[in-house]
């Protein structure tokens, strides 16, 4: 038998033997040796289930990315109308090989390998976890840390660890910091980048999601805003500060009732929040209930009989009073240093008498 033969039948005999073995004895194997090191034996077995999950895993993505396509209704009338269904056994193949790689020091391919099992099994937490320790290898520390967070989250006691041993939580501090600084230079495109990231890194702290929610108002995209809000309240529930936020950007986007109820709820807990009452006073305006807003502007004043915003704001709901009461109040905010109040205390107060 000459060479070329020789090749021939040693290619066919490997084909033959790979495809004799069943995928799950293939992947057992592959597991095996990679638990004894053998990096170079399990990456072949690995890439030998890969090849042969091939036409099944394709068929999977192709019908992962449609129906990520689908809007609410059609996905319930689609032939899943209870969610896609992760099939986990097609990503072990990939992530086995990446491991498989990792081992060997191919850290790079390793990485499109974890992708493509995250890809196709979203809650690998495994994977996740194995990606992360490879993105902190390579210097990249943020995005190593956001993974370490989700294998966390999946419940994996390796991730946890390696999250709390790297310091991650101190990286989503310096998100934070950098994404004020952005907010005072009115960057806010930027800030939103940066809490996301402080968000993804320590889910767990009300501060980020309250950071982005305040950039949100200031992009007004206020529905986002108050999911962020909601999220903040989940984590740490009737917090007077949140809800005063939430209050604020209920009042920005003009849902007065919303508002109203939210700063109601923070003059419960905290009856003399000054700027509660001045934002709920707006809010009732915003019904048309003026005699309302009144009340809570005379409670402002009640706490702050120096500051001339209340007086000023009273004044304003309280502008067509017939015994021109609201002119003293004008009169007094401009005494306050309200400069608003200053044109309309002037030009304020009953007619002159008519001349006989």
């Amino acid at each position: 038998m000459n060479t070329r033969s020789l090749l021939v039948f040693l290619l066919l005999f490997l084909s033959f033997y790979s495809n004799s073995q069943t995928l799950p004895v293939i992947i057992q194997n592959g597991t095996t040796k990679l638990a004894s090191s053998n990096f170079e034996s399990a990456e072949v077995d690995f890439a030998n289930a890969i090849r042969l999950n091939n036409t099944a895993t394709t068929t999977y993505l192709d019908k992962l990315k449609k129906y990520g396509t689908l809007n609410e209704y059609q996905k319930s009338t689609s032939d899943m109308p209870d969610g896609f269904v992760y099939n986990h056994d097609l990503a072990v193949p990939y992530y086995g090989h990446g491991m498989s790689l990792a081992g060997l020091g191919k850290q790079d391919e390793a990485l499109l390998d974890f992708e493509k099992a995250i890809t196709i099994e979203p809650k690998y937490a495994e994977a996740y976890c194995e990606r992360g320790i490879i993105y902190i290898a390579k210097g990249t520390k943020d995005k190593g840390c956001m993974d370490l967070r989700k294998a966390k989250v999946l419940k994996n006691e390796k991730a946890k660890e390696l999250y709390n041993s790297n310091a991650c939580t101190e990286m989503s501090t310096a998100f934070i910091t950098a994404g004020d600084t952005k907010m005072e230079g009115k960057d806010y495109a930027g800030a939103l980048l940066d809490y996301t990231s402080a968000i993804q890194l320590n889910g767990d702290s009300i501060l980020p999601f309250i950071k982005r929610a305040e950039c949100n108002v200031q992009l007004k995209k206020y529905d986002k805003a108050l999911l962020d809000y909601n999220k903040a309240l989940k984590i740490k529930a009737d917090t007077i500060h949140i809800l005063y936020l939430r209050g604020l950007a209920y009042n920005a986007a003009s849902n007065w009732k919303m508002a109203f109820e939210d700063f109601s709820a923070v003059v419960r807990k905290s009856p003399n929040y000054y700027e509660a009452y001045i934002q709920r006073g707006t809010a009732c305006e915003g019904m048309e209930n003026f005699r309302s807003a009144m009340y809570d502007y005379s409670e402002a004043i009640r706490i702050k009989p120096k500051d001339g915003l209340a007086y000023y704001k009273r004044g304003l709901a309280n502008s067509d009073s017939k015994d021109f009461s609201h002119c003293k109040d004008f009169k007094i905010a401009a005494s306050l240093g309200m400069e608003e109040a200053k044109s309309l205390a002037e030009n304020c107060g009953p007619p002159p008498p008519k001349a006989k």
